[in-house]
């Protein structure tokens, strides 16, 4: 049998899915190995166009994955990550929400979800989830920092620092962290100036642009 050769890359997501239900259809009598597709398919489309920067048709291909799959944490997680992508913050921000659900231990979602909380100023939201995340994977460094941000905005500078420097145990040379501990210590009280030159020090054998800009803040202190 003939078939026509087929150039899947003129397709979009939702064409390429049809075209994949269609095939499988179609060789089902002749091959009797052959599968329908499953929501690992989809799920693996989506993020194939995703990486193309094609984020619409990614939605779609995740969309087809959680229908047949509702719990799937990680296809709510890169829905929305292609929302973001899309500056879909609401769409986004609901399906990170629906991945911590489908996956309460999903640390990835919940910084996502956090930090996308905190755009929205759920900042009591945003610290429960980072609390979470920390809590589930006490050794992420990336987390300790989001939380410790999280803090700072709510004006909680004490738990702020212990964030920050939770994440520096972790990572020793992480020179973000380092940063933002030196600025919550001039925010604390004039008896952390010291403390915050300290980390000033640090930071210059690290990162010398962000050096300077605490080094700044430090003058006259």
């Amino acid at each position: 049998m003939l078939f026509a050769k087929i150039n899947f890359m003129c397709f979009h997501s939702n064409q390429k899915v049809f075209l994949l239900i269609i095939l499988s259809i179609a060789f089902l009598p002749f091959i009797t190995y052959a599968q329908k597709p499953t929501a690992k398919t989809f799920f693996d489309i989506g993020v194939e166009d995703s990486n193309k920067m094609e984020y619409s048709e990614a939605i779609d291909s995740f969309r087809h994955a959680i229908k047949l799959k509702p719990d799937y944490a990680e296809a709510y997680y890169e829905m929305g990550r292609a929302y973001y992508s899309l500056h879909r913050y609401e769409e986004s921000y609901d399906a990170y929400k629906k991945a911590v659900k489908a996956d309460p231990k999903y640390v990835d979602a919940y910084i996502s979800l956090g930090s996308l909380a905190s755009m929205f100023s759920e900042y009591n939201e945003a610290a429960r989830a980072l609390e979470s995340a920390v809590k589930i994977e006490p050794g992420n460094a990336e987390a300790y920092f989001a939380l410790g941000n999280i803090y700072s905005e709510m004006e909680k500078y004490d738990e702020a620092a212990e964030a920050y420097k939770s994440a520096i145990k972790i990572k020793p040379d992480f020179a973000e962290a380092h940063y933002n501990l030196g600025v919550t210590y001039i925010k604390l009280n004039s008896k952390m100036i010291s403390k915050a030159r300290q980390q000033h020090n640090r930071l210059k054998k690290m990162d010398k642009e962000l050096a300077e800009e605490l080094g700044n803040m430090l003058e006259g202190k």
